[in-house]
């Protein structure tokens, strides 16, 4: 993956990354972005991110349990990870086929829980709205939210095909959506972690 530019690097309220993700985006008119914004925060919405909320639970408690077991009994413990990380894979496959959309494509991003970043074909004007549906690999955990266009800059570097540099932050997301997002960004870094003290 190459390397994204940072934005808004000058302030840090989350942690950012460099991520490969899917993402599908449609342009909003002001009207739209405020209707759709109070959907997102309506407490139907989060209803529809219970579901969500009870599996980061249940995995929280699952993943207690077993350091628990682990005490006493290793091998039980590496087995319920093992049966674990089993039902992970096979949630994740069928979330990515039921999320399969031929609007979405896979993008180098940068990525935060305030905003994210990537290089596009056009150029968008300030303040512009969008809605986003974002991908994040590999657990397949959709991210729905609408941001406004922080800015759009040529870059003389980037691919021809995709010279702007688009800067979104998120203006209005679920608190579910939003912590998603943030323990995934969390998880990726401690992968890069990792991975540099293995060099």
């Amino acid at each position: 993956m190459e390397h994204m530019p940072e934005f808004n690097s000058d302030r840090r309220e989350f942690f950012r990354i460099n991520d490969t993700v899917f993402i599908e985006i449609s342009s909003l008119d002001e009207e739209q972005a405020d209707r759709l914004g109070k959907v997102i925060r309506s407490p139907i919405h989060n209803d529809e991110n219970q579901e969500k909320q009870h599996l980061s639970a249940l995995q929280t408690t699952f993943n207690h349990l077993t350091d628990q077991i682990n005490q006493t009994d290793r091998d039980i413990a590496r087995a319920l990870r093992m049966l674990d990380e089993k039902l992970n894979l096979l949630t994740q496959a069928v979330r990515r086929q039921n999320n399969s959309s031929n609007n979405s494509e896979a993008l180098d991003v940068n990525l935060s829980g305030g905003g994210v970043a990537f290089l596009v074909a056009e150029e968008f004007s300030s303040k512009s709205a969008f809605e986003i549906n974002i991908e994040l690999r590999p657990s397949g955990d959709i991210i729905h939210c609408v941001a406004n266009v922080v800015a759009c800059n040529k870059l003389y570097d980037a691919p021809h095909e995709t010279p702007y540099h688009l800067r979104l932050v998120f203006t209005h997301m679920s608190e579910c959506d939003r912590n998603l997002l943030v323990k995934h960004t969390l998880s990726r870094q401690a992968e890069a972690l990792r991975a540099d003290h293995e060099i």
